[in-house]
């Protein structure tokens, strides 16, 4: 059973809750949003993930004190480790990218106010900026780990050589990028990032599954009710013993974070990660 990964110097559970849907959808509600939060910290979930432009039409980091509220309110919430993501917001429908240092510092302090903590867990740059080089960003995020503000550094939806090169200005401590068992381009990105120390956070590690209809899924939910387990458990499990990664699942009730959540114990063998990626791959196979 697996219990924890690592990012940085911290210790922290196998899988985050990425809270993005909870402001971001358009029937998003404040109550359920907290009980998901809640559901999250009852099962041991410890990692939450949000953003400075996971908001609301309607105002300025929402989903930030959204967590602030819930994690308040919970007897577990002061061992929470908060991730968090800026030089990336949202305006009206628009999602603009501004990576220059002045514009992260900023960001930083926003969402510091709206969290209500002295400094964050782990911070990334969203997404690279084309038009600031690389390393000026990370370069920033190093100056405000300095400062105090942040105790690690990220980058978010990156390549291999954008890391290299952030690498020449800061201490990168985790990538965040996209890695599911149907979207596995990203899986040797995950081991070059292990294998230097960098704890790879995969964002969105169920999405893809209905892009071949209902192909994809409906052989997971065959494989996982042999074993009384949901075919997200078999996704989940399969990522977390095929990659040295820390999924990060979205939930919108919170009867899918206690699902998501039991996927550690799902023990598989060499054969079955190989079978359950033979299945997922005929599947797309007879799609198209």
């Amino acid at each position: 059973m697996i219990n924890e990964r690592s990012v940085g110097a911290s210790a922290v559970c196998y899988i985050g809750l990425g809270a993005a849907a909870l402001s971001l959808s358009a029937d998003h509600d404040d109550g359920r949003s907290i009980e998901v939060i809640h559901a999250a910290l009852d099962a041991g979930v410890r990692l939450i993930d949000t953003a400075y432009a996971y908001t609301t039409l309607d105002g300025l980091n929402h989903n930030e004190s959204l967590i602030a509220q819930a994690l308040q309110s919970h007897p577990s919430g002061s061992s929470a480790f908060v991730v968090s993501k800026g030089g990336h917001w949202r305006t009206a429908e628009n999602f603009p990218i501004d990576g220059r240092p002045e514009v992260l510092r900023s960001h930083v302090d926003l969402s510091l106010k709206a969290l209500g903590q002295e400094a964050i867990d782990l911070y990334f740059l969203h997404w690279p900026d084309p038009q600031v080089p690389i390393e000026e960003s990370a370069g920033a995020l190093e100056e405000l780990r300095s400062l105090g503000k942040i105790r690690a550094v990220g980058l978010s939806n990156v390549s291999q050589a954008q890391l290299e090169q952030a690498g020449r200005s800061a201490r990168i401590d985790a990538v965040q990028n996209h890695l599911s068992i149907f979207d596995r381009v990203d899986a040797p990105l995950a081991r070059w990032a292990h294998e230097r120390g960098i704890a790879y956070l995969a964002y969105s590690p169920l999405s893809g599954g209905g892009r071949s209809g209902t192909g994809r899924l409906e052989v997971l939910r065959e494989f996982g009710e042999a074993r009384g387990a949901s075919p997200q458990q078999v996704a989940l499990a399969w990522l977390l013993q095929s990659s040295p990664v820390l999924p990060l699942v979205g939930a919108s009730r919170p009867a899918s974070i206690r699902d998501s959540a039991q996927a550690a114990s799902l023990s598989l063998t060499a054969a079955e990660l190989l079978e359950i990626t033979e299945l997922v791959d005929k599947a797309d196979a007879i799609k198209g």
